[in-house]
């Protein structure tokens, strides 16, 4: 264990996309105060490449304005179905962990409302399956994110994954979260007891520079 530490928080995330970014909302909103740790030069990580669309459903306030039904309970059927088999013959539902599928299909309209909540704007149009990969089959459930700057230092790709993770960036920086770029974890810090509790984590630097650029 360090004799001191270089920097101290409440919470350490890891990682600045899809998953980091909300995980470092909710902890700031619970109270805590919490550093983001992110290899890159920048936060969004895969996300930021996607098309963003972000299946989610079970009854968002987005599947009602369109009078569309669906049910926490569908959204489970769906997702653990045996009976369904991709085009290309993956046969990805029967195959899920029914827990994380319970939970996931449980927490859909929070985790909607969430999104919209800390800044996320999606098209104004009905849910749809376009662009969707393994959303279920009962209900439209893909919400298209907006993006509309085009390629450039918002976006390396100009794709709508921008439209979901510069939002929660912007959101978490408000709430006081701080966010330490170029540094890569390396180890967990634990108490000496076996397992022993995590307490902290070390880094490395790991300079990176935006495509094209040479600082």
């Amino acid at each position: 264990m360090p004799a001191s530490w270089d920097l101290e928080a409440d919470v350490v995330v890891i990682g600045a996309g899809a998953t980091g970014l909300p995980a470092a909302i909710k902890a700031v909103d619970a109270g805590a105060s919490v550093i983001v740790v992110e290899a890159n030069y920048d936060i969004g990580g895969h996300a930021i490449l996607s098309c963003g669309n972000v299946p989610l459903g079970g009854g968002t306030s987005a599947q009602r304005k369109y009078g569309i039904t669906d049910a926490p309970d569908l959204v489970f059927a769906d997702l653990t179905d045996w009976s369904i088999v991709q085009p290309n013959g993956w046969p990805d539902y029967r195959y899920n962990d029914r827990d994380v599928m319970r939970a996931f299909a449980d927490h859909c309209t929070d985790t909607y409302e969430f999104l919209v909540t800390n800044g996320v704007q999606f098209k104004e149009v009905a849910p749809d399956n376009v662009g969707a990969h393994s959303t279920g089959n009962s209900a439209p459930r893909e919400n298209h994110a907006v993006w509309t700057d085009g390629t450039g230092l918002g976006s390396p790709s100009g794709r709508a994954g921008a439209g979901l993770v510069r939002p929660l960036e912007a959101s978490a920086r408000a709430k006081g979260v701080k966010f330490l770029l170029h540094y890569k974890m390396t180890s967990l810090v634990r108490t000496a007891a076996n397992p022993g509790r995590v307490i902290g984590v070390t880094t490395a630097y790991t300079p990176r520079s935006l495509p094209g650029v040479t600082t």
